[in-house]
């Protein structure tokens, strides 16, 4: 029914939980972990023992970059190949959560595959000129821009920042390495520029969270599409381009009357900052609330008690209970 790809690269002892919590023998699991930093997977290695889980590891991975792109279509077109039986490809990070029962997820998505519904969300972005963004990095060498742990992001000398907005991250050039953990932000060269202009004109560029479900039809059409590779090809040195891929291919091809923004994940980006929230006890009345079928982001080292409870949660829920229409609280 569900092929499920889950991406980690730590807290395997949570990771676990959200296997466990989500495994049914009719469903695929493919749990791809970023290596670079070599970490301790003993936690979820005896997964591996059952035949529809399979455990790949990545060490050529750093956030913002290509890789995690890349690992998700490899995800996508290897689930194709290892099981014939799902029917929606679901991503999920390792700290994810499922907010309702198995069954009631089954149910849902089930509802959803009479329409082949694709749930995404998918946003158009307003054009910007390069020349109207300020410079981030002014200095002759590179910089050291941020510090996520797994990967330290430096900007090169005449570097705008692509966090300006969404259209801003078509207007750098990233590089990775992967197995060191670091990824380098420079400005779009002239060339690639115009190329990206002329191609965004043509097809527009959209963006959204890079958390779906997508029907297996849609990722078939897409594994045989010459289309998906340009698209590719154009991406993947943009500013973290899996938050843009799917969302820009599914809304340039036919498939784009069958999304449904309301991608089944309760996520909370609470003002100032925006930045997604660590769920935490008190955010228990929203969540028990939520019709979402899944939420992120879940840190057992800021608090395991909300992970055990909803964890614990979801199994007490009413067997034969009709699925909520799915909906979503942030993007």
């Amino acid at each position: 029914m569900i092929g499920y790809h889950i991406l980690c690269h730590g807290n395997f002892k949570q990771v676990a939980q959200l296997i466990e919590s989500l495994y049914h023998e009719d469903d695929f699991f493919l749990i791809d972990i970023d290596d670079g930093k070599r970490p301790d997977t003993a936690e979820i290695e005896h997964f591996a023992s059952r035949s529809n889980v399979h455990i790949h590891r990545d060490s050529n991975i750093g956030w913002g970059a290509g890789g995690t792109l890349r690992k998700t279509i490899k995800g996508a077109l290897a689930l194709l190949e290892l099981d014939a039986r799902w029917e929606y490809y679901v991503v999920l990070s390792g700290q994810d959560l499922p907010l309702k029962s198995n069954e009631h997820i089954k149910r849902s998505l089930r509802e959803g595959s009479k329409e082949r519904t694709n749930y995404i969300r998918a946003c158009g972005t307003e054009v910007i000129d390069l020349a109207s963004l300020p410079i981030n990095n002014k200095g002759r060498k590179c910089m050291m821009w941020g510090d996520r742990g797994h990967t330290k992001i430096f900007a090169k000398p005449g570097a705008i920042d692509p966090q300006t907005s969404m259209y801003a991250r078509t207007l750098v050039e990233v590089s990775e390495i992967g197995e060191k953990g670091e990824v380098y932000v420079g400005t779009v060269d002239p060339l690639l520029h115009r190329r990206r202009t002329g191609f965004f004109a043509q097809y527009p560029f959209h963006a959204g969270a890079n958390w779906f479900n997508l029907h297996r039809e849609f990722i078939e059409y897409m594994a045989n599409d010459p289309f998906a590779y340009e698209l590719y090809d154009v991406l993947r040195t943009t500013f973290i381009p899996d938050e843009s891929y799917f969302q820009t291919y599914i809304m340039n091809s036919p498939f784009r009357d069958t999304v449904s923004p309301h991608y089944g994940r309760l996520i909370l980006r609470p003002p100032p900052t925006g930045k997604v929230k660590v769920f935490d006890m008190g955010d228990w009345p929203v969540i028990e609330s939520a019709p979402e079928l899944y939420g992120r982001k879940f840190d057992a080292q800021t608090d395991q008690q909300i992970i055990d409870l909803v964890l614990k949660s979801r199994l007490e829920q009413t067997p034969g209970q009709q699925p909520a229409k799915v909906g979503t609280h942030a993007a």
